[in-house]
């Protein structure tokens, strides 16, 4: 078979073999080499094109023989097959399984493929297999014989453990890997239940390769996102008087006709299949129901005018018209299964999956998810609707249970902060250098949400107090307003490997009152399905990188217009949003499209000149902050409540500063800015070392009562005579120079208690005077080497 391996396969592939050879040179044995690649990545061909590449190697000319193990029938079978349609039927490696036990042992560079189940004593074929036996010759069974034979002659053995989040860590599991004791055990999973840490990898105990899941979708390998049901569609179908079972299959049936009639627009031969997945307990079922879920499915099909031959059976005691599914125009549009097509099985053109919930044990098998994920052709097309698979189920949400999963770096904002009422901000020339356009939405989309939600609403600034009734005149719920759940609606599922927590996290479900940790999550996936389903070019956004621009802006003009609690207006949000009438909705579709020739001309702005002048507001009137902030009680900060970051290096040094500023009576208030992002006040400057244009971002800005402004960087050690601390202070120096304000600024150090500053046009920093732990001075400060700083108090007057 002549497969092109994708970018991402070949790095993985070469990664796998270079860590592969530096633990085989080690004098340990059974040495765990985990491969973590996500589902529909290719990981049989990788792994096929890895163990081809060790055989041809003249370098590695070992001999050596591999047992490949998986957990089902089906899956070792597949596995084989697959190398051997990527072999060609040729090459240099053997595939061997049981039928090949008469060998009596691997030679070199053979593959021996067997199913876990073969050779667990439990069973009865494993106790065929592994029983003692007198003929032999060393009295053991079948397959020990094998293994030992095959030792005997010098071959080391590799162990690959094909799905290895399975159950082979079992006291049987670890005594037949004793047996076999491989030199190197190669795991291939996509969700390791343990992943070992830098320093064993490093110090080559284990190895561990990974392909990043992104890097497959943009290859189109897999479909970017898993949809479940959506509100949209349950209330089109519901409104019918059918039962819930009926009301999948009705979506299910609907959605293939959807994307058949996308893939007969396209000129494109294929044929959606939709997987219908019967509960195990099914024939419990049929003893309390009229009719078994496999009989009623084949009445709702035969009613849709479905006929036999396009539908295919695999169950254990029926399997029809499954010679041929696999192929993308295959006549087949319905499989009914149940287990079987769980694992292993690959089916691209699968778009569609319909689970059943179990009525004496509702577990939801997130692997049989899987199979809708590949995409048919291994490319996305330009249609989104045929880049996405489709999950129907009645599961309820705490019937789909994983082991939690570590937390992704996009966490929510929870705190609040706002500019205290008596202060009078000031404006600073900043400079901002933008990024390449990602269709976000931007910092500036919150000006323009305020101005068009003003206007839609008829709300004028300053006569804030009407408000509440300006909302409620535009039909908006503001009164006792409650979010109701139920099941499973518009989850949006991108990380099928992380299935469990993104469903947790993205699904909305109804079941009475939604508390406030349900109704932030349903607020989360409202803001970005709300993006994401915007039909028209003049509103479309990305909604990955903008839900959170959303959210917040709603948010800052909600507490901004109605002055309440977020409890509150979360509710109010939530609820309206879920209704098919939204108002809200309108007016952020509105906002969208007005937001779109703005961030246009940003974007032209951005491609013709990176650089930003922006006249910026210090300081910000609304600030937000994650979990990752703590509060801090102070007098002077322009902001209330003050939050900082619990915890990052050089905190000591900066909350010593914030105790000093707090102790000053000439200053009016300070202001702790950020590090990033155009909001935050910014000075260019050419980094020599880097050969590029950056953008500094002073820690500090004060006000003195004397209405002088002062803008500090404070640093500490060897930060303060850095390269790059040096350009920093200089370009400060220029931009000052070329303000018209009364401004002071510079960078500042604490030299025993005492802060100094440097507000030269040339830089220098001599730490001569300053022992090793950076804390103090030691007996005196050179006036010869701090001649250029200045005794802060001289300043704050």
């Amino acid at each position: 078979m002549n497969i092109e391996l994708k970018t991402f396969q070949k790095k993985a592939i070469a990664e796998l073999r270079n860590q592969f050879l530096k633990l085989w040179n080690t004098d340990n044995r059974q040495i765990d080499l985990i491969f973590k690649s996500p589902t529909g990545s290719g990981k049989t061909i990788m792994i096929a094109q890895f163990l081809k590449d060790l055989t041809i190697d003249p370098q590695f000319d070992v001999d050596k023989a591999y047992l490949w193990i998986t957990f089902s029938e089906e899956s070792y079978e597949q596995s084989k097959n697959k190398l051997d349609n990527y072999y060609d039927n040729v090459g240099e490696l053997g595939l061997l399984d049981l039928n090949d036990l008469n060998k009596k042992k691997m030679t070199k560079n053979e593959v021996f493929f067997i199913n876990w189940q073969k050779i667990k004593s439990s069973t009865k074929e494993g106790r065929i297999l592994r029983r003692d036996s007198e003929k032999s010759e060393w009295d053991k069974g079948i397959f020990d014989e094998f293994i030992i034979r095959t030792k005997k002659e010098g071959r080391e053995l590799i162990l690959i453990i094909d799905e290895a989040h399975r159950d082979k860590d079992t006291t049987l599991a670890k005594e037949i890997i004793d047996i076999i004791d491989p030199k190197i055990i190669l795991h291939i999973t996509a969700t390791p239940k343990e992943e070992p840490t830098y320093s064993e990898v490093t110090n080559l105990k284990k190895g561990f390769v990974e392909v990043d899941r992104l890097d497959v979708i943009k290859e189109g390998l897999i479909k970017e996102k898993i949809i479940t049901q959506t509100k949209e569609n349950l209330d089109v179908v519901s409104k019918k008087e059918i039962d819930q079972d009926i009301l999948l299959l009705e979506l299910a049936h609907n959605k293939r006709q959807e994307l058949l009639e996308i893939f007969s627009q396209k000129n494109i031969n294929i044929n959606p299949l939709v997987l219908i997945q019967l509960p195990n307990d099914d024939k419990a079922r049929k003893e309390t129901q009229d009719k078994s879920k496999l009989e009623l499915v084949k009445e709702f099909l035969r009613e849709k005018k479905i006929k036999d031959e396009n539908i295919a059976i695999w169950l254990s005691e029926k399997k029809e018209n499954l010679e041929y599914i696999e192929k993308n125009n295959s006549d087949i549009s319905y499989l009914i299964f149940k287990q079987a097509a769980a694992t292993g099985w690959d089916c691209p053109r699968a778009q569609i999956l319909v689970m059943f919930r179990e009525i004496k044990n509702p577990v939801f098998h997130t692997q049989t998810v899987g199979r809708i994920l590949r995409m048919p052709e291994a490319k996305h097309y330009d249609i989104l609707d045929l880049n996405y698979g489709y999950l129907y189920t009645n599961y309820e949400r705490n019937q789909i249970n994983l082991p939690d999963n570590k937390q992704g770096e996009n966490k929510p904002f929870v705190h609040q902060s706002k500019i205290k009422k008596n202060i009078e901000p000031i404006v600073l020339n900043s400079t901002y250098l933008s990024r390449v356009d990602y269709n976000d939405l931007g910092a500036s989309y919150e000006y323009t949400l305020d101005k068009v939600f003003n206007e839609y609403f008829n709300i004028v600034d300053g006569f804030k107090g009407e408000s509440w009734n300006k909302l409620k005149e535009k039909g908006l719920e503001l009164k006792n307003p409650i979010v109701n759940n139920k099941m499973i609606v518009d989850a949006e599922i991108e990380c099928y490997d992380n299935f469990v927590k993104e469903i947790k996290d993205k699904g909305i479900d109804y079941n009475n009152e939604t508390s406030q940790n349900d109704i932030e999550k349903t607020y989360n996936l409202l803001c970005y399905n709300k993006i994401a389903k915007q039909e028209e070019e003049s509103r479309k956004f990305a909604p990955e990188r903008s839900w959170a621009t959303l959210k917040r802006s709603l948010n800052v003009w909600f507490q901004n217009t109605i002055d309440s609690d977020r409890e509150i207006y979360y509710k109010i949000i939530v609820c309206d949003l879920l209704k098919e009438n939204s108002v809200l909705y309108k007016a952020i579709s509105k906002s969208f499209e007005v937001h779109k020739d703005v961030r246009l001309k940003e974007v032209k702005e951005k491609e013709e000149r990176k650089e930003q002048f922006i006249k910026l507001e210090v300081p910000l009137k609304n600030l937000f902050y994650t979990d990752d902030y703590e509060e801090k009680s102070v007098k002077k900060c322009a902001i209330s409540p003050f939050y900082i970051k619990k915890s990052y290096s050089g905190k000591d040094n900066e909350e010593k500063f914030i105790k000093y500023l707090e102790s000053k009576d000439t200053i009016d208030w300070w202001y702790k800015s950020g590090d990033s992002g155009r909001d935050n006040f910014a000075v260019k400057y050419f980094n020599k070392d880097d050969n590029k244009f950056k953008l500094f971002y002073p820690d500090w800005i004060i006000r003195l009562k004397s209405n002088k402004i002062l803008i500090l960087d404070t640093k500490k050690g060897n930060t303060a005579k850095s390269n790059d601390t040096i350009y920093k202070a200089e370009a400060l120096q220029e931009w000052i120079k070329k303000q018209k304000q009364d401004i002071i600024g510079g960078i500042v150090v604490n030299l025993s208690d005492i802060w100094m500053l440097n507000n030269r046009h040339i830089y220098s920093y001599k730490s001569n005077n300053v022992d090793n732990s950076e804390n103090s001075l030691k007996d005196s400060i050179s006036k010869s080497d701090f001649k250029d700083w200045i005794d802060l108090d001289n300043v704050l007057i």
